[in-house]
């Protein structure tokens, strides 16, 4: 008898499991945009690791399976795009640069990105992140001092803001010492990209709920504060012209690519402020997390303060303190979503993808399922590792959000001793673009 070959089913969008909707909405009633990553790995849990459901009259198809998800990130840029409600909200704001670029655009600009935060400089940016690192130290001997509730998370926002604006833009503003309202203007400019990218009509251009209303308040801050750093980078650039051949930081390139035509004022604006939100955000939410691990567990708390190094380069080893933070991005990933459409029509896992599909790759469910505890000896699976991306468009700041997040884990853990507020709510996820923690307050005590 001949053996007869089975293939793989093919299955249409339509044919695919999901949750029901209502005629029109879809599925938009149900999505909370602070909730929105749960709720989905709610239906994935449910439905199954490939599924769709409908955001209005659009369908979306979402994966949270590894395989299916690294196909797909390895094809970018030449087979997928993100959502290109992300390139036309940022345009709209007046932030396009090059996280939301696509296509030869995001080339020209990424190549500039890469250079600038590539490892060649992390012994000179280590300057920086050793001076934020101990004014963070003083801001947590403060606390330790007064014995009162510290929102922890608010310190590292700080953190990472000053070491950012210090590498990308050559300004040390040490909202670590001084709080500035630059950082809370920041911190409510990505939740409103979120809501507008995710809604199923562009509802700001009719209403904007107050929400809305405060953020483009902050949009307007941040932008002034940016066109600051720009207008000081450009001053600073005329005083010492050798800078144009050699600069040394970020803007600083922007600008001597833009005096030889290949920038506009308008490229370098969006990447600059882009820059400042990406710094500030991911690697601060990362640490938060760390630490609401860290201080639910004393027993690990003790083994990170005895393996803690004083980190005095970037060549410094903290091997048990980077297992803690990749466990963390495991399980708490700040970036649970990644948004893409196919640039043609495709098959993936055998569900055919017309071009255009809106697609959304659950990355932090295919890390964290079926292994959801805590533990830094795990033997890791690197495909399920994706919290940076994979494939080209991989996040050129890595090493970079490593480093500040393993010299910020050491001194905490070297120094200090930290326990949840048992009189603060329980800590939440919160999605805004990022996910980051809600509601983390502690106890700071120096360790003797």
């Amino acid at each position: 008898m001949t053996a007869v070959l089975q293939r793989p089913t093919r299955r249409a969008i339509s044919d695919l499991p999901g949750p029901r909707g209502v005629p029109g909405a879809g599925n938009a009633l149900q999505l909370r945009n602070t909730r929105l990553h749960l709720t989905l790995e709610h239906w994935a849990r449910r439905h199954g690791p490939v599924f769709r459901f409908a955001i209005g009259p659009m369908p979306v198809v979402a994966f949270a399976e590894p395989d299916a998800i690294n196909e797909i990130l390895r094809e970018r840029p030449e087979g997928y795009r993100r959502w290109r409600e992300v390139e036309d909200v940022f345009r709209e704001v007046g932030i396009h640069g090059v996280f939301s670029a696509e296509g030869g655009e995001w080339r020209t600009q990424r190549r500039l990105a890469v250079m600038a935060l590539n490892t060649n400089h992390l012994h000179r940016y280590f300057d920086v992140i050793r001076v934020a690192t101990e004014r963070l130290r003083g801001r947590l001997d403060a606390a330790a001092r007064s014995g009162e509730s510290f929102e922890l998370q608010r310190a590292y926002m700080a953190f990472t803001t000053d070491v950012a604006s210090a590498l990308a833009f050559g300004q040390d503003l040490n909202t670590v010492e001084h709080e500035s309202e630059l950082q809370g203007h920041i911190e409510r400019v990505f939740p409103m990209l979120s809501r507008r990218i995710n809604a199923p009509f562009p509802y700001w251009r009719y209403v904007k709920p107050p929400a809305d209303r405060a953020a483009e308040r902050s949009l307007v801050e941040v932008r002034r504060a940016v066109e600051g750093f720009i207008a000081a980078a450009r001053a600073r650039m005329e005083r010492r012209p050798e800078l144009y051949a050699q600069p040394e930081n970020f803007l600083e390139s922007m600008l001597a690519a833009q005096r030889e035509g290949r920038y506009s004022d308008e490229e370098v604006f969006g990447n600059t402020f882009q820059m400042l939100l990406a710094g500030e955000d991911t690697t601060a939410h990362s640490l938060s997390w760390a630490s609401y691990f860290i201080a639910r567990d004393p027993a690990l708390q003790r083994r990170l303060a005895a393996a803690a190094p004083v980190i005095e380069d970037p060549e410094t080893t903290f091997e048990y303190g980077d297992a803690v933070l990749r466990e963390t991005m495991r399980l708490k990933s700040v970036a649970p979503l990644i948004f893409v459409e196919p640039l043609e029509d495709v098959t993936v896992a055998g569900v055919d993808l017309p071009r255009g599909t809106r697609v959304i790759a659950l990355t932090r469910y295919a890390g964290a399922h079926g292994a959801a505890t805590f533990d830094p000896e795990r033997e890791r699976d690197q495909k399920r590792f994706l919290t940076f991306g994979a494939g080209a468009r991989f996040c050129p700041g890595r090493n970079l959000a490593l480093l500040e997040a393993r010299t910020a884990l050491a001194m905490l853990t070297r120094h200090f001793e930290i326990t949840l507020d048992p009189a603060a709510p329980p800590v939440r996820e919160r999605f805004g673009f990022t996910m980051q923690p809600t509601g983390l307050r502690v106890h700071v005590r120096a360790r003797s």
